[in-house]
């Protein structure tokens, strides 16, 4: 599962009705793409016996289910995902490294991270140097030192408002409106940030003490209360606290009623935990308690922090039906809470503000503009007036403007990376470089070069070839241009490649075995590997069928030591009993069977057949590497399996291992792969 296919979920469980073109449109992707992921979505609702993803001619998209949606098995699943089976992006992948330093207990090795996230080295140093300048902007330090590894440098306080920040920015207003945490990342996040797992024990202690007081949080201000207080259980068991001389500054909130409010929970927590709380910590949250928002609490309606939350909340909601993450973009969430102020003001003192773009923006992104009209309620309700259409298209033009930027973004990263070749080198290509700008929103040039250099080309990510001069045996997209001056029907053949290349279906691409040097988005750690030996590996076997196929590959198992006889015999009926679910990737076939079935040990084999067997699974067939797992925990292997996955369902690396003559070339190969990531570990000097 992804960010996209993720939303896609959560939207059918909650009755969200959506159609395949809608999707399309919203996520600039398609049809194929979407198709993909309700594939992808089914295999794990199947896997935990849930309904599934339905669709009709016309592309109409629902939850299959003649009785009413369990959410609650659904919310079970999605808590399931884990680093190994939710593919981070790069935005993810960096708020969830933020998120894990400033929750750590000392220092954080980059060995322990590659572990954790399963990525690899280089990408981990590449993300920690925008960390740096990111921790710098919110006031932390991201320090690092050589054999002990990365600690954030700060005041407690900025530490806890930098975790508080990163689970409020990229929640998901389903939770504090209905209570269902159906975001595997922001499920991710809370993890890091409640290694404890008290969340749901202190939801229930403040429902408890909401009743006993009769003092009733509004839904946004619980979810913000809730979490607050994770946060800092989970602080003050690690001995982080605050400095005692906040004490004094606060004392005066003693004289409120959410003093007491704070002071009990906080005494239900020390039993829990025997642990002694200090009063600024009682303190610290009597303050927190008083920016919140409360029903049937008038005197409320004068406070600005309450104006704070209710504007948090509004952003939160019209972000949330657009998809828009924050991520690490403090600055902009900050932006847009300061701009909603300015709109309350100006509506509060009758100042009119004309926006000259109005009747465009209604034009341009009407939905964007019915939704903000929507959630704008809660405000209208606070300041007894409604707001006008200018004003709201202010409120459009920034909501649209962030989207914009996210589809740049995403535009930004289909750019098609393009080798320059000239008989001359690198004086004739600036010809081509400054025609070639106009072709900015589509291709990015990597490399400048003479044909001399055309080895190098090939391994350094260039995905299509301009050349003026005639390029044999080349194994890229090759454009030969009249002249280096680019004429008009030049352009037009670089821009022809260059959409064949971007929609997967240029048919010049000359078949070649892939180098392993240049597989770079392998991320390999070697957990497979591990599980493997030459004599567990056999290569070009004749099988008769599926299942001499699964018996041959349990059989390297069985004469190694692995399993027992009846393992194998297992690995068999498992897929008899339900079905070929075991071609998990392209041409790859994964079976197993229960641990208590015969397993000696954990262990893996490959069968690599001469001649591909169908295993009538469909699109993965037929399947060519049989790949024999011995599986003692699904928690131990998990490693393994994420290795497994990027291994063969990557073409490249199948294409490789098809090449290689027999099992030591062939487990040499799958060693490689991971060395590959480790090539940059002795050039780098805080790389522990």
């Amino acid at each position: 599962m992804n960010r996209r296919s993720n939303k896609i979920l959560k939207d059918l469980i909650l009755g969200i009705h959506a159609d395949v073109s809608e999707l399309e449109e919203t996520y600039n992707i398609q049809e194929r793409t979407i198709r993909a992921d309700i594939k992808e979505l089914n295999k794990d609702l199947e896997t935990h016996h849930l309904p599934v993803i339905a669709s009709d001619a016309e592309g109409k998209l629902w939850i299959e289910s003649d009785a009413k949606i369990d959410i609650r098995a659904f919310e079970k699943m999605i808590s399931e995902y884990d680093f190994y089976t939710y593919y981070l992006s790069k935005k993810e992948r960096s708020t969830i490294l933020a998120m894990i330093l400033l929750n750590a207990n000392g220092y954080v090795t980059v060995d322990q991270l590659k572990e954790k996230i399963g990525v690899s080295r280089n990408t981990l140093l590449q993300d920690f140097q925008e960390l740096k300048a990111w921790f710098k902007e919110n006031g932390m330090t991201l320090v690092s030192q050589v054999r002990r590894g990365y600690i954030i440098e700060a005041p407690e306080m900025e530490i806890r408002n930098g975790i508080l920040k990163l689970l409020e920015v990229n929640g998901d207003d389903n939770y504090y409106k209905n209570g269902y945490n159906l975001s595997v990342f922001w499920n991710l996040l809370l993890k890091e940030a409640d290694s404890l797992g008290n969340y749901e024990m202190i939801k229930n202690c403040i429902l408890e003490e909401e009743e006993a007081l009769q003092t009733f949080f509004a839904d946004y201000s619980f979810f913000e209360a809730v979490t607050e207080l994770t946060i800092i259980t989970n602080r003050i068991t690690r001995r982080q606290f605050l400095p005692g001389y906040y004490t004094n500054e606060w004392n005066y909130l003693k004289e409120g009623s959410k003093y007491t409010f704070s002071k009990n929970l906080f005494e239900k927590i020390s039993e829990m935990h025997d642990i002694d709380i200090r009063e600024v910590e009682i303190l610290y949250y009597t303050e927190c308690l008083n920016g919140k928002s409360y029903l049937k609490d008038d005197a409320q309606k004068t406070n600005a922090l309450e104006l704070k939350v209710m504007i948090a909340e509004t952003i939160y909601q019209i972000s949330t039906c657009f998809g828009i993450d924050f991520y690490l973009d403090f600055s902009l969430y900050d932006l847009l809470v300061a701009h909603m102020k300015s709109a309350v003001h100006r509506l509060k003192n009758g100042e009119i503000l004309v926006n000259p773009l109005k009747d465009t923006l209604k034009q341009d992104y009407p939905k964007i503009f019915e939704n903000v009209r929507q959630h704008l309620g809660s405000l209208e309700e606070y300041v007894g007036k409604k707001f006008s259409e200018d004003e709201m298209s202010f409120m459009v033009l920034y909501f649209a403007s962030v989207l914009e930027k996210e589809r740049a973004e995403t535009e930004k990263s289909k750019k098609v990376k393009v080798a320059l070749v000239c008989a001359t080198g690198r004086g004739t290509a600036q010809f081509m470089l400054a025609k070639l700008q106009m072709l900015d929103d589509m291709i990015e040039v990597v490399s400048i070069s003479s044909f001399h250099n055309m080895k190098e080309i090939e391994t350094n990510g260039t995905q299509m070839i301009i050349s003026t001069i005639p390029l044999d045996n080349v194994n890229l997209p090759c454009v030969e241009v009249r002249s280096p001056m680019l004429n008009k029907d030049d352009i037009l053949d670089i821009q022809r490649m260059v959409l064949d290349i971007r929609e997967g279906s240029d048919q010049t691409v000359k078949e070649k075995v892939p180098d392993t040097a240049s597989l770079s988005d392998a991320n390999i750690q070697g957990a497979f590997y591990d599980l493997l030996s030459e004599e567990r590996i056999q290569v070009e076997y004749l099988a008769k069928d599926w299942e001499d196929a699964v018996r041959q590959s349990g059989k390297l198992l069985l004469e190694t030591g692995a399993v027992k006889s009846e393992y194998v015999e297992e690995m068999v009926m498992n897929i008899k009993k339900n079905g070929p679910y075991i071609v998990v990737c392209p041409e790859t076939a994964l079976p197993h069977a229960s641990a208590e079935q015969g397993v000696v040990e954990e262990a893996a084999s490959i069968l690599r057949l001469k001649e591909p067997i169908d295993f009538h699974s469909g699109t993965n067939d037929p399947v060519r590497y049989v790949v024999g797992m011995s599986i003692q925990s699904a928690k131990s292997i998990n490693s393994a399996i994420y290795d497994l996955m990027m291994i063969f369902g990557n073409e490249n690396i199948r294409k490789k291992l098809d090449s290689m003559p027999d099992a030591k070339a062939l487990l040499q190969t799958l060693k490689n792969l991971e060395t590959r990531n480790d090539k940059e570990k002795d050039n780098e000097d805080d790389n522990q």
